[in-house]
């Protein structure tokens, strides 16, 4: 739909600017919640597992320098340890892992000659395979010692960097000295979330779009029964005014012509004052009606709801109905089941009935019928009036209860009618909770059913 007011068009820019705003943070939000709590327990994971190996340290000591045929090995299969001799010579391995040499070389290089700790003890006897373990643990300088190591397109987070003095293992007349470096390899960590990241990238550059063409739509829906709303202003005022136009017209005619007669009495002026007072009365229905129409419409609208007898209500007032009937000529058939008890607003009730049994007088063929029943359904009172005549045209039933909308054979009649009257009725059928609903077939009858 086109809006031809750059009001219209404002406020719809407008929704959209903050729809797809919004839209975008609370996905922008949920994403960065999910990458952070996926990335807080990633690295809670690496550091449990690194402080289980952290204080494993006792299978250190059954490392021996010229036999690993005892050597220790780790229970996650993560973790590497690798031992290096006095002369900085990779002695042996500790991995489940699968590591090239030439990895395995970089991984120690930054660790040649340093130790973050030096463990002293682990005395053991050179005729047996048994050890007895006495050790202390003494802290070194750490120089320049790297917490992670990214080689060959692996990642490793260090452990521990340890001198370990074998008390009472002859190596060369001194002691031996076995230094060992433990990392666990936290690539499939780092994948596991870089894996996430580009997902979670890849699905925001997909939907940053899709919401924006969704919020584009909502905006157009959200601004559609402005627009509409407007429309409907503007034709309202334009009806009104035409409505007026012909009445105000007919009083100003009139009243210049008794005017250019100055001299002539009363009597001889009547036929133009006639006009005059039929001009006014129409103008005087026109404004009742608008003010009803208002008040319909109006959510102060105040409902008093009362236990009353429907039946005798609407027996009254189709008798009130039946001078204006027999005028035209048009019977009145009535089928009213006694004794029907509602609570609702009578006054109101009473208002959508006088409504309904004047348009189907009002637009009944000459010496028609009428056909008004009155039941109780279920736990629905249901109130149906029927009149003869041309019926209603297929494409002009779904505007029957537009303000000022009249159909082509009321408005060639001559029926003086605004075509508010059923505008009012299904306004104040809304503010009771009721339903008013229209069947017609055309050349036959029409049948306004209001169930409340």
């Amino acid at each position: 739909m086109e809006y031809n007011t750059k009001l219209l068009t404002k406020l719809r820019n407008n929704f959209f600017a903050l729809s797809s705003s919004v839209f975008l943070v609370v996905i922008t939000c949920a994403f960065v919640a999910v990458y952070v709590n996926t990335y807080i327990n990633v690295q809670q994971e690496i550091e449990t597992r690194i402080e289980a190996a952290r204080s494993d340290m006792n299978g250190l000591l059954l490392i021996d320098a010229e036999d690993d045929s005892d050597f220790y090995t780790s229970s996650d299969p993560l973790i590497v340890r690798i031992n290096l001799s006095e002369t900085q010579e990779i002695l042996n391995v500790d991995s489940l892992l699968d590591i090239p040499k030439e990895i395995l070389e970089q991984l120690v290089e930054p660790f040649r000659g340093k130790s973050s700790q030096t463990i002293v003890g682990a005395t053991r006897d050179n005729d047996t395979t048994a050890m007895e373990v006495h050790f202390e643990r003494s802290q070194s300088a750490n120089i320049d010692m790297p917490e992670s190591i990214s080689v060959g397109g692996r990642d490793f987070r260090v452990v521990y960097s340890v001198a370990v003095i074998m008390m009472g293992h002859d190596t060369a007349e001194g002691h031996g000295i076995v230094s060992s470096i433990t990392f666990m390899d936290v690539t499939d960590f780092n994948n596991a979330l870089s894996s996430l990241l580009y997902t979670l990238l890849i699905i925001g550059l997909i939907i940053v779009p899709t919401v924006v063409v969704i919020s584009y739509y909502f905006a157009n829906q959200a601004v559609k029964p402005i627009a509409e709303a407007w429309e409907k202003q503007k034709q309202f005022i334009a009806d009104a005014s035409h409505e007026l136009k012909t009445p105000i017209t007919i009083i100003k005619s009139n009243l210049g012509i008794v005017m250019s007669n100055p001299g002539e009495i009363v009597d001889t002026q009547m036929e133009w004052l006639d006009y005059v007072n039929t001009g006014t009365d129409r103008m005087s229905k026109l404004a009742n009606d608008l003010l009803s129409l208002a008040n319909a419409d109006s959510p102060d609208l105040q409902i008093h709801k009362n236990n009353f007898d429907v039946s005798v209500a609407i027996n009254d007032l189709i008798y009130e109905m039946t001078a204006k009937a027999n005028e035209k000529g048009t019977g009145i058939a009535t089928f009213i089941q006694p004794n029907i008890i509602l609570c609702s607003d009578q006054e109101k009730i009473l208002q959508i009935a006088m409504i309904l049994f004047d348009n189907a007088i009002k637009y009944s063929e000459p010496n028609g019928q009428v056909e008004i029943s009155l039941a109780k359904m279920n736990q629905d009172v249901r109130l149906e009036v029927t009149n003869s005549g041309k019926g209603i045209k297929k494409t002009e039933l779904h505007h029957i209860f537009d303000r000022f909308y009249q159909t082509e054979p009321s408005r060639n009649s001559k029926n003086e009618g605004f075509g508010l009257g059923l505008s009012i009725a299904k306004a104040l059928t809304e503010k009771l909770g009721g339903r008013l609903s229209v069947v017609s077939r055309e050349d036959d009858r029409t049948t306004f059913t209001f169930v409340l």
